[in-house]
Order: C-alpha cells, then sequence, then structure tokens
C-alpha cells in the first residue's frame, strides 16, 4: 500500500510537514491509498507418446515455465526423453536474461540421480 497526501483543491502532492499548500494556500488535504497486487502467469505444456503393447510411454516432453525451490525464481524448462533412441534432453534458462543455466543431453540409460532417476531411500524395514 502507498499513501499520498494531496491539497484537495490544487491536487498538488503535499509532504506530512506541509500545513497549507504552498501552490493556493488551501488547508485542505485528501488522502489518496494506493493498494497494489501483484499477479503472475506461468504456463508448462506436457505431453507423452504412447505405443500399444509398450507400459511406459515411449516419448515425453515438458515446455514452459518451471519453479525452482532452492533459489525460489521461475525458470524457463524444456525437457525431452525419447526411449525409442535412448536420449534425454534438458535445457533450463533464465527467464529475465535467457542466460543457459543448465544443460543435459546424453544416452537416457545414463541419466541417473536427477528428477524420478533418483535412488529411493531405504525405510527402517529395508523396504524401498
Amino acid at each position: 500500500m502507498r499513501e499520498y497526501l494531496l491539497c484537495k483543491d490544487y491536487g498538488k502532492r503535499l509532504t506530512k510537514e506541509d500545513k497549507i499548500c504552498p501552490n493556493c494556500e488551501s488547508k485542505k488535504k485528501h488522502i489518496k491509498l494506493i493498494f497494489e497486487e501483484k499477479i503472475e502467469l506461468h504456463d508448462q505444456i506436457k505431453g507423452k507418446v504412447k505405443k500399444q503393447g509398450v507400459r511406459k510411454p515411449i516419448k515425453e516432453f515438458k515446455v514452459g515455465d518451471d519453479f525452482h525451490h532452492k533459489s525460489g525464481k521461475w525458470y524457463h524448462r524444456e525437457m525431452y526423453i525419447d526411449r525409442e533412441n535412448n536420449q534425454y534432453k534438458e535445457i533450463v534458462k533464465d527467464k529475465t536474461t535467457g542466460e543457459v543455466i543448465h544443460e543435459c543431453r546424453e544416452p537416457l540409460s545414463k541419466h541417473r540421480g536427477h528428477g524420478s532417476a533418483k535412488r529411493k531411500r531405504m525405510s527402517k524395514t529395508g523396504n524401498q
């Protein structure tokens, strides 16, 4: 919220110390309050290509805005999985500068320790 003190007759902005308007000498004051809200819109599209008789999708993709919890920032992320051709590709860019923050292009079979490829923790009973 922002607060402004204005001369009611002249409309000029006054300071809190002003007893009268320096332009018209009016003692009438008007307080103007401004409330602002910030709204951000983010979008992402994702899709899968399935093949009959195959359990997992043969291709997957996600493109769009992605929130990074550690930095608290929104980034543009593109992720492609091609199981038929054993390919994984991911590019993460800063939305304001376009700077590439992270880039990964590798065989899907080598893509380990990231996202859903992370190893599951062992529970106290020894089950995953």
